[in-house]
């Protein structure tokens, strides 16, 4: 571990600039949930492809973590997140300029390319830079940044963009990530591994799914998203349609989630530093799906829509930081920026396809969003099959 993170001083020095990136790449990609319609409405999008505006940036991020996986190892995490943030701040900038449905999803699909892989990087740099309980700190620290930008960076996002414009959140956005890339900057340089040539390390990338261990990991992960991602890229519209909510009053509804989502995530650090990770997964898996559920059945009023988010954010916040380490536990630093690649191309893709599996179930009648309860009942059941993956990845580890 580099002598320079010795102190706790020190080690919050180069966590927070990772950590504030990671807020900002989140809250750019969630606060487009709430904004989808405004954002439909001025660009000329129809209201029930509101969906792809969020589902199109996962499948961006998927291709890009696929072309940039094997520089990260090679030229190192520092090089490598300037580039990935200075790209993601002028998409933002864009998507902020943007007045037709072409100009927006141009530059969401470059959002997605730039902004969509910033996280494994940075996942991976801590992982390099820390061990033991450092590590699972440090990784939950920065996990931390998705439900904080629920709580803070959706919120303040919506209400930023009833009272100007849908425009100006990403501008905030790409101003704040160019301040906090010079931060980055500072960081110590942990150097990439050149012993291998770039097809060499791209051999190694795609035989990450040679490995029985690592194949069953990425099939838990593809069920962690491929449900819950039908649900999420339609909550803006069907919020507005069938509850009536503002954009405000929605960007509430996820701060409420976030606070749920916040307290999980400091459950999970306290049973991972006692040595859980499986069964968090297994027990926030659980969590999730009985809370979609119930919030697509339209069992839940509006008063308790927020509580509903609350619990399906703390069960996801369980599982996220609990899969992340033993993820990284997977392989050396040579590979790691690698595995995580591929970790986030198994996230994105099935962050993407959640989004168009579920257009098909959709329709408006009567000026309501029909077809939320089906999309809850296969998120639900997908999500109930990974305790089944988990006891079989258990038993791949006795094997072993």
């Amino acid at each position: 571990m580099p002598s320079s993170l010795n102190t706790q001083k020190s080690e919050r020095l180069f966590i927070l600039p990772l950590f504030i990136i990671a807020f900002l790449v989140q809250a750019d990609h969630l606060v487009m949930v709430p904004l989808s319609t405004v954002v439909a409405q001025d660009t000329g999008i129809s209201m029930t492809n509101t969906g792809l505006l969020i589902s199109i940036y996962p499948i961006a991020a998927a291709i890009s973590a696929f072309l940039f996986a094997p520089f990260s190892d090679r030229i190192g995490r520092k090089k490598m997140l300037i580039f990935l943030i200075i790209g993601f701040c002028l998409a933002s900038l864009g998507c902020a300029l943007s007045y037709s449905a072409e100009s927006i999803f141009l530059f969401r699909i470059l959002s997605g390319v730039f902004g969509g892989i910033i996280m494994p990087n940075a996942l991976a740099f801590v992982s390099d830079a820390f061990e033991g309980k450092q590590k699972i700190k440090a990784l939950s620290t920065l996990t931390l940044s998705f439900p904080i930008a629920s709580v803070l960076g959706v919120p303040l996002g919506a209400w930023v963009g009833d009272i100007f414009s849908w425009r100006a959140p990403f501008i905030f956005i790409a101003v704040l990530g160019l301040l906090c890339g010079l931060s980055i900057l500072k960081l110590q340089t942990i150097h990439g591994t050149k012993d291998k040539n770039i097809l060499q390390q791209y051999h190694e990338f795609v035989s990450l799914w040679y490995d029985k261990k690592m194949r069953s990991m990425f099939a838990i992960q593809f069920l962690m998203l491929i449900g819950l991602f039908g649900f999420v890229p339609q909550i803006s519209v069907w919020l507005t349609l069938n509850f009536h909510m503002s954009t405000t009053e929605i960007g509430i509804c996820y701060m409420q989630g976030g606070i749920g989502a916040i307290i999980g995530n400091m459950t999970a650090r306290h049973f991972l530093q006692k040595g859980h990770d499986t069964s968090l997964v297994s027990i926030g898996s659980f969590i999730m799906a009985v809370s979609i559920l119930l919030i697509t059945m339209e069992l839940l009023g509006p008063a308790l829509i927020g509580l509903g988010f609350a619990l399906t954010m703390y069960g996801g916040s369980l599982r996220m930081p609990a899969y992340q380490v033993m993820l990284s536990n997977l392989t050396s630093v040579k590979l790691r920026g690698r595995l995580l690649s591929m970790s986030m191309i198994v996230a994105n893709i099935s962050m993407g396809l959640g989004g168009l599996w579920s257009l098909p179930l959709l329709s408006i009648e009567s000026g309501r969003l029909i077809g939320m309860e089906p999309i809850g009942w296969i998120s639900c059941i997908t999500l109930c099959f990974i305790p089944v993956l988990i006891y079989r990845t258990q038993k791949i580890d006795k094997a072993l």
